[in-house]
């Protein structure tokens, strides 16, 4: 019942207003990322063109994007209490679940692809096609400056690309399952749709005040405005995140009579 519940729900989030959203996010976001970067810069290799990329406005709107991929379809079942009729076709658990887990599927795949695109733009499309970007010979003075995750470099760039694209990709399954459990007990479909954002950005500003930057998550899943810091670094924010996530979880299952459904 489950796998057949789940096959159903893959297919109704494919809609024309969702592709469009989704391939914003994985083409036109990049290109709108690269363009003011396209010249003007010192870049010694592709990876940096990549990181620069992901360095601009991406970082700032990440939860948004992270909760925009999927859940508005969730929201709107809940405004128009469609889920009070599947009732009688399946359990409302299955139910939950399998959204729940459509919801982490296609926030993963989305970012990813978004990050595969950028990759691929700046290693094949932008060199052989384009040639907007300049690149320099390193020297003494001028040379690459290493970042969290550039660790996995030295096995080449296919590896640190898929190294951290899989950190950013967990990284918003965890935030976007936040606000869908959240979506469950909170009334206010806004307030459970910003609680990632806002502790995104507040435990940003906490770090910042306490001179301890490299422990924010904006440093952690996109680590370009620091030197390189050890790879448990990284673990500080998103032990946090994975505690609110586990603390949401109880909540949401002993208060399951309660569900906004």
């Amino acid at each position: 019942m489950l796998i057949g519940q789940l096959c159903l729900e893959f297919k109704r989030a494919i809609t024309t207003k969702n592709i469009l959203t989704w391939l914003f996010i994985v083409f036109l976001l990049p290109l709108i990322a690269f363009y003011p970067i396209r010249q003007g810069y010192m870049f010694f290799s592709p990876v940096e063109v990549f990181q620069e990329i992901l360095g601009g406005i991406i970082p700032l709107i990440f939860p948004v994007l992270a909760i925009i991929i999927y859940l508005p379809n969730f929201w709107i079942e809940q405004k128009n209490n469609f889920i009070t009729y599947t009732r009688p076709r399946i359990p409302l658990g299955s139910y939950i679940l399998s959204k729940g887990i459509v919801n982490a599927v296609f926030t993963g795949l989305i970012i990813f692809l978004m990050l595969l695109f950028s990759y691929v733009f700046v290693e094949f499309i932008e060199p052989n096609f384009l040639h907007f970007v300049q690149y320099y010979t390193p020297s003494k003075y001028n040379h690459s400056s290493k970042v969290t995750f550039s660790q996995f470099l030295r096995y080449g760039d296919l590896t640190y690309f898929l190294a951290y694209s899989l950190w950013v990709t967990l990284n918003a399954i965890v935030y976007t399952t936040i606000s869908f459990m959240l979506m469950l007990i909170i009334r206010r479909t806004f307030i459970a749709l910003s609680v990632p954002f806002l502790f995104y950005h507040i435990f940003n500003f906490i770090v910042g005040v306490f001179g301890v930057a490299r422990f924010s998550p904006l440093s952690t899943v996109f680590p370009f405005n620091i030197q390189q810091q050890s790879l448990w670094t990284v673990m500080v924010p998103f032990t946090f995140l994975l505690l609110i996530l586990l603390i949401i979880y109880f909540v949401v299952i002993r208060n399951k009579e309660e569900w906004m459904i």
